[in-house]
């Protein structure tokens, strides 16, 4: 049977040999550009990897997707929801209490660790700081909302009554009389910068003992 001369039907093949490419292994073997390339996978239709920087790619009708939407050919990761800040933001948007690093981890199968931070600093994602490290919640106001208090009601239900010494009590009430509008979560981080171990749950607790008024993010 002659080879089709189609680059489009090379392309096909190609991935009839190999479930996964780089734009760099198609563009040395259909002898394209990348742009082609891209043109060619766009027609096609086509994933590109969560993991590894998004340099594999696989087609449309590869994947059999687990019921998270995720699919791993060997090392190689996929997702339904997109790229790997994508599909981090779906998770989190759609756990009902948030999730951690190591939650996402145990779902994504890789250290989320910098990309969290990064999301976190162009609020893309929420956080809230608790005993096991911080939390990542939705950004939408009343997705975050929920999430917070199933998140706290767990915390209040599993854990042991975080109380305030003395001292770190002080420092908190200091801090919120120079800057009354920062969240508890900016308060619990700034208290502790200054050498204070004041977590979230604990000021909370305290602000509620005292009758005062503060937003928990």
């Amino acid at each position: 049977m002659k080879e089709s001369k189609n680059p489009q039907d090379r392309l096909i093949l190609l991935f009839d040999q190999k479930k996964c490419w780089t734009i760099e292994e198609l563009t040395h073997s259909l002898d394209y550009s990348s742009i082609s390339i891209r043109r060619f996978l766009k027609h096609t239709g086509y994933y590109s990897s969560f993991t590894h920087n998004s340099m594999w790619y696989t087609l449309h009708s590869i994947p059999s997707f687990n019921r998270r939407g995720l699919w791993f050919y060997r090392e190689i990761g996929f997702s339904r929801h997109g790229n790997l800040k994508q599909t981090i933001s779906n998770f989190v948007a759609i756990s009902p209490q948030g999730l951690t690093a190591r939650e996402l981890f145990d779902i994504l199968l890789i250290p989320c660790h910098p990309v969290l931070n990064q999301m976190y600093n162009k609020n893309q994602l929420a956080r809230f700081n608790t005993r096991r490290g911080f939390v990542y919640l939705s950004i939408d106001d009343r997705k975050r909302q929920r999430q917070l208090h199933r998140l706290q009601s767990q915390l209040v239900t599993t854990s042991e009554p975080e109380t305030l010494t003395a001292q770190a009590a002080v420092y908190v009430l200091v801090e919120y009389i120079k800057r009354p509008e920062v969240s508890v979560t900016q308060l619990s981080e700034a208290v502790e910068k200054g050498g204070v171990k004041a977590s979230p749950v604990a000021i909370t607790r305290l602000f509620k003992e005292h009758d005062l008024k503060k937003t928990p993010m």
